[in-house]
């Protein structure tokens, strides 16, 4: 490899290869894994909260699909991406967690950007338009706004999402197709919800 240095510049595969690597030195290993930790860290939570709906087990799965990385990282063939094979990891993580406890209730996830962002105080124009959003992804049924929201805020590719959510490719992008034109019709229907006074956006 170029460097011993794991950097952003270094492919997930290429990262995986140098934590398995028992001839490196241990710091250069774990330095590798912590790279992909960080990688991937909030987009497996996100996965895991698909399914789970609750932070602190979201976490826990999180924690776990890592912990099955480093234990199992050898068995990964490259017949598929990483990234992949790490979302289905965490959604099987999930799953099962799921299992073990029946009596989970099942939470919608129709906010999950509001997890890692404070609550705005003040009725200002710019949280009367994140309510309007939240209240038009309400709007869509729960699938779509999955991956819509995989897709638009995570920044996952549509083959990602697809191996996040056990769903066809084609399938997602229909969906998310479908999803988009659904919540921009939906936030042209919503109610004018700017504060009394507050100037209207100039026409585009």
């Amino acid at each position: 490899m170029a460097s011993d240095t794991a950097g952003s510049d270094w492919t997930d595969e290429m990262l995986l290869t140098r934590y398995l690597d028992v001839s490196v030195p241990v710091a250069r290993r774990e330095a590798a894994f912590d790279a992909l930790v960080e990688r991937y860290r909030r987009r497996l939570f996100v996965v895991c909260y698909q399914v789970l709906g609750h932070a602190q087990d979201a976490e826990d799965a999180t924690q776990e699909t890592f912990v099955r990385l480093a234990r199992r990282g050898g068995g990964f063939r490259g017949e598929a991406k990483l990234s992949t094979w790490l979302y289905r990891v965490a959604r099987n993580v999930s799953i099962d967690q799921v299992r073990h406890d029946a009596r989970r209730p099942s939470t919608p996830v129709a906010e999950i950007r509001t997890i890692e962002e404070p609550v705005v105080e003040d009725h200002t124009e710019a949280s009367a338009t994140a309510d309007a959003l939240r209240t038009a992804l309400a709007g869509l049924d729960e699938r779509s706004r999955r991956l819509l929201l995989l897709v638009t805020v995570e920044g996952l590719s549509y083959a990602d999402a697809a191996a996040a959510t056990g769903l066809p490719v084609g399938t997602v992008k229909s969906r998310v197709s479908r999803a988009r034109l659904r919540l921009g019709e939906l936030l042209a229907e919503a109610p004018d919800q700017r504060p009394e006074g507050a100037p209207r956006a100039p026409p585009a």
